[in-house]
C-alpha cells in the first residue's frame, strides 16, 4: 500500500463513535519520512487544516516520530492555537520503533518542563497518569491520533479508542505543551507551528 493510501487508511480509521475524517482531494499533502500528513481533515461537520508537521529527532540523526496538528484556524501564534476552537487533532507516525520505556520517557519529559513552566494541578496529574497508563511500545509505520474536543481527549492507536479522559483542560495542556517551550525541540515546535515546512 503506497504512504498516501496507508496514511490516508490510518487516519479514516482513527475516529470512532461516529465521527469521520477524510483527506481533501486535490489539495497537496505533506510529507515527512515515509509519513503522509494530509492537508485538510473532515471531523463530522468541522473542516480542520494541517497546521504544521513536528519532527522528533534523536541524537541530531535519526528522526523518531513526525506529528502533525489539525485546527480549525490555522495560525503561527502558540497561544492562539492552543485557545482556539476544538476540534484538534494530533496525528502521530512513528518512524522508528520505540519501546514503551523510551515512549513513556518521552512523555515524562515533556509533561515535567510543561509543569515547570504552567504550575500542574491534581486534575491535570490524574489526566496524565491516565494517558500514561495507555501509553505501548511503537512499530515504525504505527499511527496515534489524540483528538481535543470541548469534552477531553480521546487517544486512538492504530484505528482503536485505547482511551478517554474527560478534562477539557487537559487536552489544551496537550496542545499547549507541544507549542511552547515544553516542547520536545525547538525544532519539532516550530514545525507544529508552520515555521519549518
Amino acid at each position: 500500500m503506497s504512504g498516501l493510501r496507508r496514511s490516508s487508511f490510518r487516519i479514516s480509521l482513527a475516529l470512532a463513535a461516529g465521527l469521520t475524517v477524510a483527506s481533501s482531494a486535490g489539495h497537496a499533502d505533506t510529507r515527512v519520512g515515509g509519513a503522509v500528513f494530509p492537508e485538510d481533515l473532515k471531523i463530522g461537520s468541522t473542516s480542520l487544516k494541517l497546521n504544521g508537521v513536528g519532527v522528533r529527532v534523536f541524537y541530531h540523526l535519526v528522526d523518531g516520530y513526525a506529528t502533525g496538528l489539525y485546527v480549525v484556524s490555522p495560525s503561527r501564534d502558540e497561544k492562539a492555537l492552543a485557545n482556539g476552537p476544538n476540534p484538534k487533532v494530533l496525528y502521530t507516525e512513528f518512524l522508528h520503533d520505540a519501546s514503551l520505556e523510551r515512549v513513556k520517557g518521552e512523555y515524562e519529559s515533556i509533561h515535567t518542563h510543561y509543569c515547570k513552566l504552567y504550575a500542574c494541578d491534581a486534575q491535570n496529574e490524574a489526566s496524565f497518569a491516565a494517558l500514561t497508563a495507555h501509553l505501548a511500545a511503537a512499530k515504525r509505520g504505527e499511527a496515534q491520533l489524540i483528538l481535543v474536543t470541548d469534552q477531553g481527549v480521546s487517544i486512538q492507536r492504530n484505528g482503536a479508542v485505547v482511551a478517554s479522559i474527560n478534562d477539557p483542560n487537559f487536552g489544551k495542556g496537550l496542545v499547549q505543551s507541544l507549542l511552547s517551550e515544553a516542547a520536545p525541540t525547538d525544532g519539532f515546535r516550530q514545525g507544529l507551528l508552520g515555521n519549518t515546512n
